[in-house]
């Protein structure tokens, strides 16, 4: 893994583990994405909100990309 792979890794967890617990409870919900069967990834709307702001944008296509992978 190379350390922008890390780090990328690192945010995209971070803002998923942001959305799961945003109610504040101590359950995690759903993982705020989908993966159909042909493995195409598809991010929930507020998901996909976090991904599109400037500073994250970055991680748009990597996530869709490289999600699958990260929870095998």
């Amino acid at each position: 893994m190379t350390d922008e792979h890390e780090e990328k890794t690192v945010r995209l967890l971070n803002i998923i583990d942001q959305i799961a617990l945003a109610d504040g409870s101590d359950h995690h919900k759903d993982l705020p994405f989908t993966v159909d069967d042909g493995g195409v990834v598809k991010l929930s709307s507020i998901l996909y909100k976090e991904l599109s702001k400037p500073e994250n944008e970055d991680l748009l296509g990597w996530a869709h990309e490289n999600l699958v992978n990260l929870f095998e």
